[in-house]
């Protein structure tokens, strides 16, 4: 399996972030009833947004290190 590229992992990273703060959204101030559910899956989306971001802060500095030998 190949690595994506960091414009695949940024349009991945973007749309986890706008699904996690969604469906926050809608499970706390939406329904009447705080609906847990949606509200948990949009933090482990927002999570997924975060290790992905990381990953490509991780894979620029990987290329600048590789530069410098």
């Amino acid at each position: 399996m190949s690595n994506p590229s960091n414009r695949r992992l940024g349009i991945i990273t973007v749309m986890f972030f706008i699904a996690g703060f969604w469906g926050i959204f809608m499970g706390l101030i939406v329904f009447t009833k705080p609906n847990f559910i949606l509200t948990a899956l949009g933090m482990v989306n927002i999570s997924l947004g975060i290790f992905l971001g990381f990953r490509i802060i991780r894979k620029n500095r990987q290329k600048m290190m590789d530069r410098r030998k």
